[in-house]
Order: C-alpha cells, then structure tokens, then sequence
C-alpha cells in the first residue's frame, strides 16, 4: 500500500531523520543553536571587506525607487536588489545577471541563483532569451512560443500559498501580493524581547502561516515544487536578510532590518490580527538598510544548502511543509500519494534522505512544464541542468500528475498583482 505524504508521521519516528550529506550531528541541534547563515555553515567568520554591501546615496547601489513600468513583484529581497541596482532596474534580468546581483547582494551561489531564474524564465518568462520578471509580465520575443507573465503569473507553480507575508490568491481574488498583516504581526511578535529571528521562531512562523491557509482557504495548494519554494522562501528571509559583525558572525535578524527589507514602517503600536495599527507597508519600496553585511563568501548559500535547510524545517516544525491540498473546503487536506506521483522514483519513507525531497519538488516541476524545456537555448538549458544536477538527483522518469486533479488549487494557476 502506497503512503501519501506525511511529515508528521516521519517525524513520529527518530528513524525517520537521516544523515544530510555530513551534518548528522548539526541535525541533532535545535536550530535556535543554528547561525543565520544555516545548517551547513556553523562556524562563519566575519569579514567586514568582504560583506558591507555599500547602499549608500552616491555609492554604486544606492536606493531608487521604481520608476513607471518598472516591475516588482512580492518578494522583498527581489524587490530591495532591484531597488539598488543589484538586478535591473526595471524588473527583468537574465540568469547571468541574476547570478552576479544576488550573489553582489546576498552571497547567493550562482549555481543556486541560476536554477531559479532559468525555471523562472522557463514557466513565466522568456525562454528564447532566459529573461524573466521579478513582478508582472512583458512581451516575449517570439509571443506564438511564449507568453511572459512575470512570476506574479506562476501561482501554485513557482511561488504558492502560506507565504511568509503575503495571502493566498483565492482569499484575494486572485491577487498573489496583498500584505497580509495578521502574519506581519505574528512574524514581528516571534522577534521576542531579544529582537532577533532566527531559523527556529521562521519555522514557527512557517508552520503558523500554512495552518491558517489550511484552515481559512478552501482552495489551499501546495504543489511539489511551491510546496518545497514556500518553506525555503520563509529560510531565505533568515538566510539572506540577516546581517553580521564581528560580535555575531553567524548573523542577526532585528525588526529594523526586516522592516526596512519588507517596506514597512511604524512601532507596532495598536497592531493585533489583522488590524496594523501604526504600520504602514509602502509597496515597491523595499530597501535593503544601511550599514548592513551579507553572508560571507566563504559560506555562500547554495542549492544543497536549501535542501539542508528544508530538512531542518521539518525537524523543528513537522507540519509546517506539506505537498498536497484542501480539497473544496477547509481544513479537508490530503496529502499526494509521493510514489504514485513520481512513478516509484521516490516515496514518503526517504523523501528526507539526503537532498530527496528537493529533488522530488524540482524534478516533479520539471517534468510538468516538459513542453517548455524545448524553447530553452542549449546554453540555457545546460545551465539549469548543470545546476539541477548538483543535487545528485535520481532520475524521475514517469512523472504522473492526474492525482493533482482532486484539488481545486491545482487549476487556479493564472493570477494578476493589483
């Protein structure tokens, strides 16, 4: 009898937690014991040359806001680097200029920055040029082949529901970048009286934003690949967002920091649910804050690092990182049968082995858009593979999507940014 996917009922058992490449005894640790720069980088040293990231006015990535036609989307970290030059100003980039600004900006490995624009470009982009968009959509060089609608078009594809801030597209009318202020001010109320985030208060966060789509959207999806993007997108924030000194090499997450990377401003003051009191989120305007420090270059971050990270999740918080879906009504979730999915390639008992259940969410998304993967230019198509192909995936070769059918999420994955 096939299991459908379950990590609750993993984690129930200790055999469950295997060795993730060679950090068994880094897995053991609670992640609040984890540095900002991850699993797999325990012992950062701080290098201020190498990390200031020089926002100032006048230097060479100061602030500016978009201008009209400019595009931004609903990830700050996109937005701030664009806002600062890091990727093109208006919004569209290739994979080698999304390698060199988000490695410029965030010590993002290229081969990590490469696979998500070039799947970017592949599902919502352009795939002749590999050009994609961090927001809305742009007309594609050959419009019979493709039609870009930017990643604010790739619901349930690319970017999903229970995301760290944003609400789910079928409680908005379709709209993927509303502010969702009651997980605001759940994400800020985690910062403690220390003032800090760390991975283990993101994985809390994780796990309360999924609960509340499951329980508030009849509709909630989480498909293999935004089911694993969701989860990683929340590390991200703790990842990349951090800054560092001397005194913690490991990084520190204050709301000042995090405000300023999520445009908002005010104290909290009167904030509770969904009422904001004083804040105010000001879209488009995301910044990355002054006298701020990266992640070192010597612990870049990269694709197995992601998968790494994701175990870890799942270690702190079980249910917070599902694949699956409600199936018309609340809290009516039913986990996808993994081996039916992936024709037997892999199943619930060793999708935590090793970088499995990355390579599951990525190969399941690939195989989905096959059609797409023959617009890619040979180059192109080499770069995402190569990159693919560090996480030493097994070969998914009959990859069966019928079981999606049973949810209506599934079918909801065109939406617009208003």
């Amino acid at each position: 009898m096939r299991t459908a996917f379950s990590i609750a009922a993993l984690a129930a058992s200790a055999a469950a937690w295997p060795m993730v490449m060679q950090a068994d005894n880094n897995m053991k640790r609670a992640s609040g014991d984890i540095p900002n720069t991850g699993v797999g980088h325990q012992n950062p040293v701080f290098d201020a040359k190498d990390q200031y990231v020089d926002v100032t006015d006048g230097g060479p990535n100061a602030f500016q806001s978009p201008g009209s036609g400019d595009l931004r989307g609903q990830c700050p970290g996109l937005n701030a680097a664009a806002n600062h030059g890091f990727l093109p100003r208006n919004g569209k980039a290739t994979a080698q200029q999304t390698a060199d600004g988000l490695g410029a900006a965030y010590n993002m490995s290229p081969e990590l920055a490469i696979f998500l624009a070039t799947y970017a470009a592949l599902i919502s982009g352009d795939p002749a040029t590999g050009t994609w968009s961090i927001g809305a959509g742009f007309p594609g060089t050959v419009p019979l082949l493709s039609n870009p609608t930017g990643i604010v078009g790739t619901h349930n594809r690319y970017e999903g529901d229970a995301s760290i801030v944003r609400g789910d597209a079928y409680l908005n009318n379709g709209r993927v970048g509303v502010f969702q202020w009651h997980s605001w001010n759940n994400l800020w109320n985690l910062a403690g009286d220390e003032n800090n985030l760390d991975y283990y208060k993101i994985h809390r966060q994780n796990a309360y934003t999924q609960q509340y789509s499951e329980s508030n959207n009849p509709h909630y999806f989480s498909a293999p690949f935004s089911g694993a993007v969701t989860p990683a997108a929340h590390n991200f924030v703790i990842g990349f967002m951090s800054n560092h000194s001397a005194e913690n090499p490991g990084g520190f997450l204050t709301r000042e920091v995090l405000s300023s990377f999520f445009a908002v401003t005010g104290t909290g003051a009167g904030a509770s649910g969904d009422n904001p009191g004083d804040f105010v989120q000001h879209r488009g305007q995301e910044r990355i804050p002054l006298n701020w420090y990266r992640r070192p270059s010597s612990s870049q971050s990269t694709l197995a690092d992601v998968a790494l990270d994701l175990t870890q999740t799942i270690k702190d918080a079980p249910n917070a990182v599902k694949i699956g879906g409600n199936t018309g009504t609340v809290n009516s979730f039913v986990g996808l049968d993994i081996a039916d999915v992936s024709g037997g390639a892999f199943n619930a008992a060793d999708l935590l082995n090793g970088n499995n259940l990355l390579c599951f969410a990525t190969q399941a998304a690939q195989a989905g858009d096959i059609d797409a993967l023959k617009f890619l230019t040979a180059p192109l198509k080499s770069m995402f593979e190569n990159a693919l192909g560090s996480l030493g995936c097994p070969e998914l070769l009959n990859y069966n999507g019928k079981p999606l059918a049973q949810f209506p999420g599934a079918q909801d994955l065109t939406s617009t940014l208003k």
